[in-house]
């Protein structure tokens, strides 16, 4: 079944999405928040993000749609809000493997370039 190709509107979605993800930052904290959920400072222990950068990114990951916060008093809590993230994370990981083989059988002695 081949798939009708994207709207200019769909594609500026995916685009976000992915802009979201463009950071290494952002990629840590949703790796983290990938094991339970967070507070800010927790996170920034865990990470070892300041607090005004960790907050910025958590920021960006919420209007992004990849997490939830919820408010317990004075303190935010963070989840995951979108698993299926880390299903595009190990499709990409999958390719890096397989650039990286490519790469290295390449460069195996014996090899004609």
């Amino acid at each position: 079944m081949v798939k009708s190709l994207m709207n200019d509107t769909q594609l500026e979605a995916i685009a976000e999405t992915f802009a979201a993800l463009a950071d290494h930052s952002r990629l840590l904290i949703l790796h983290t928040l990938q094991r339970h959920p967070c507070y800010v400072n927790e996170l920034c222990e865990k990470t070892g993000l300041k607090q005004a950068n960790a907050s910025k990114q958590l920021g960006i990951l919420r209007n992004a749609g990849l997490i939830d916060g919820q408010r317990q008093g004075n303190l935010v809590r963070y989840s995951i809000s979108e698993p299926m993230i880390f299903e595009i994370c190990e499709l990409v990981c999958s390719k890096i493997e397989r650039d990286t083989r490519r790469r290295f059988e390449e460069l195996a002695p014996g090899k004609r370039g």
